[in-house]
């Protein structure tokens, strides 16, 4: 523990010597990235921070290791991709180059850190070859946005950290905390707004080092291979997850997977409109939830840690699945349409949307029951509880599934769900445990299962059906608070069902350039309260008062059912402030401009309800 802790700090100071050292000599000699169309900072930044992280990793490593020959391979094979950094940071490498290189490191990294024990562990060789591989071009693309991958790198590595000391690994342990102290060194100068990137060396050089020390060990001394491999994808999981989105976006949309762009999920989420800081503040969010789930299946068992591990992967799916539909290049029509494969995928998702849903579902009936025994067993399942449960999931999983689809769960639409929809998700759940409790106690009446794993099985899966239909709705709702949104400051008068409706158009509609900041109503029993976050501000008096001092752009009358001599009297008000106004016609009236616009078919313009004419300020009468 002592020599750890005494790496770490080390390395954080040598770190933050050297970082501004290097950075000094690359503005010196002219090493500068420069801001390009396909790269995301906007001023001259200096290059080669990675020579600082190495440096500030290499002498705590070198003074305090144990003789340990896999980690001089580890070590080796670091180097060399470090060595490869440079020389492609400087010259710029060719992809095959590169990619022969890495797999030329991983194998003597392999070498030297992972000798199988028996037969079955000689298949695991080639996986971590392509493993080191991987996860090398993974942490290197995630090194796309100020603070972003040498941030995950540092949460990574003390994260593991931890995991290594509670297996009793002392040699990782200690090489984790020294990348911890020199990552977090080098990004107090690397953070946004920062003011020298690590480089191509630096990236490649993280993520070799990191994804070695993830999967190095004595595999003979390993209790389970199931641990072996989720602790490291949770570990590893925000490079992961952001190197799989870029992957499958730039393929269907006919784009290089190697070509450089500012497609990546972090900016994705700055054009959603979140601030730099704020990105990357999330991505270290979902890097610590990661690393805390890999700790709790250490601590506990591997069947806790499988459990939790599906229920991120949903997650982060669904993430992906929201920041997939922001478009970052080209225009939207561009995007579906550039190339076969995206076309292909579009019709997919259109079509088959329902055998995804289905899909979904399986792994959360799975999820809930396999949740059941560990929560009524407080995490430690006996064996022929466990026999139980393997053996009983093939019969209920259909069972749960037919009931879902007997209540018409796969004719809704996910992202509009109602009370309705919840409702007939509760009554599905309540009919497949029914099923699945009469079918256990008939199969297994002679040895049956504590009754209160089916309620818990029931309140289990009645959350996590209910949460992921609600699950992309909650994702760009949190977003939407997050974002800075710019635009036209509105105010809408009315807090009912209509101002309701015309506030999230607002919100969904960002093509609107229109950030609502309040109500008003006449209704005192809503005044002081707040609709989606927004307050209402007073009643119709105080309009004039309040629009001047809150410095409002626009005010939108969004009452339909207002009588004609109470609608005047608002508006008279609101124009009296000297702003533009714009008038919600009743439902009627559109309907009647409807039927007058097709029986006429000559009229080349007939006015409508349009969230377009909301947001120009137009005026009905």
């Amino acid at each position: 523990m002592k020599p750890a802790l005494t790496g770490a700090v080390f390395a954080l100071l040598l770190a933050l010597v050297l970082t501004p050292l290097v950075r000094q000599w690359a503005r010196r000699f002219g090493y500068v990235a420069h801001p390009r169309h396909d790269r995301w900072h906007q001023t001259p930044t200096a290059l080669f921070g990675g020579i600082a992280i190495y440096l500030a990793f290499l002498f705590p490593f070198a003074a305090l290791y144990e003789h340990d020959r896999s980690m001089l391979f580890l070590m080796a094979g670091s180097t060399i991709v470090f060595s490869l950094g440079i020389i492609d940071d400087l010259y710029s490498v060719q992809p095959y180059t590169k990619l022969l290189v890495q797999i030329a490191a991983a194998g003597i990294a392999t070498f030297g850190a992972f000798i199988p024990s028996y037969n079955g562990e000689l298949l695991l060789v080639p996986l971590a070859i392509f493993g080191l591989v991987a996860i090398t071009n993974a942490v290197n693309l995630l090194d796309n946005m100020d603070g972003l991958s040498a941030g995950t790198v540092c949460i990574a590595s003390f994260f593991l950290f931890f995991v290594s000391l509670t297996m009793q690994n002392m040699g990782v342990a200690l090489c984790a905390a020294i990348l911890f102290g020199a990552t977090l060194g080098f990004l107090f100068y690397n953070f946004n707004p920062a003011t020298i990137f690590m480089g191509d060396s630096g990236s490649m050089f993280l993520g070799f080092l990191l994804g070695g020390l993830t999967m190095k060990g004595n595999w003979g001394e390993a209790t389970n291979l199931l641990l072996m491999i989720l602790t490291p994808l949770l570990i590893l999981a925000v490079p992961l997850f952001d190197t799989t989105f870029v992957t499958l976006v730039r393929w269907i949309n006919g784009r290089a997977i190697s070509q450089g762009g500012r497609d990546h999920a972090s900016h994705r989420l700055v054009a959603f409109g979140l601030s730099e800081r704020m990105a990357v503040g999330l991505f270290y969010l979902l890097s610590i939830t990661c690393g805390t789930i890999a700790i709790f299946g250490v601590l506990y068992n591997a069947l806790t840690l499988s459990l939790l591990g599906t229920l991120v992967v949903i997650i982060i799916f669904y993430i992906g699945m929201f920041l997939g539909g922001i478009v970052v290049y080209g225009t939207e029509h561009e995007v579906t349409t550039s190339s076969d494969r995206g076309v292909v995928l579009d019709i997919f998702l259109m079509h088959k949307r329902r055998i995804l849903e289905i899909l979904i579902d399986m792994v959360l009936v799975c999820l809930a029951y396999g949740l059941s025994f560990v929560i009524r067993f407080d995490g430690y399942v006996p064996q022929d509880q466990f026999r139980l449960l393997a053996q009983s999931m093939p019969l209920l999983v259909p069972l749960k599934l037919l009931a879902f689809a007997f209540f018409d769960l796969y004719r809704g639409v996910w992202r509009y769900v109602g009370m309705r929809d919840l409702i007939a998700i509760f009554k599905a759940v309540t009919l497949g445990s029914i099923l699945s409790i009469s079918v256990v106690a008939v199969i297994y009446r002679a040895t049956p299962p504590p009754g209160s794993l089916f309620a818990i099985d029931w309140m289990a899966l009645l959350l996590l059906v209910a949460g992921v239909r609600v699950l992309i709705h909650v994702i760009r709702e949190y977003l939407v608070s997050l974002a800075e949104v710019k635009g036209r400051r509105v105010v809408i008068v009315g807090a009912g069902d209509a101002g309701e409706l015309v506030f999230r158009e607002f919100k969904n509609n960002a093509r609107l350039g229109c950030v609502p900041i309040g109500f008003f109503d006449d209704d005192p029993g809503k005044v002081g309260r707040k609709i989606h976050g927004v307050p209402v501000l007073g009643d119709t008096e105080a309009i004039l008062e309040t629009v001047s001092r809150l410095g409002v752009d626009q005010i939108v009358v969004a009452i339909p059912s207002a009588r004609p001599e109470s609608l005047e009297g608002i508006i008279r008000i609101c124009k009296s402030t000297g702003l533009p106004v714009s008038v919600m016609p009743p439902l009627a009236e559109v309907f009647q401009q409807s039927m007058t616009w097709e029986q006429s078919k000559c009229d080349p313009w007939v006015p409508r309800v349009d969230s377009h004419d909301i947001g120009k300020g137009r005026t009905w009468n």
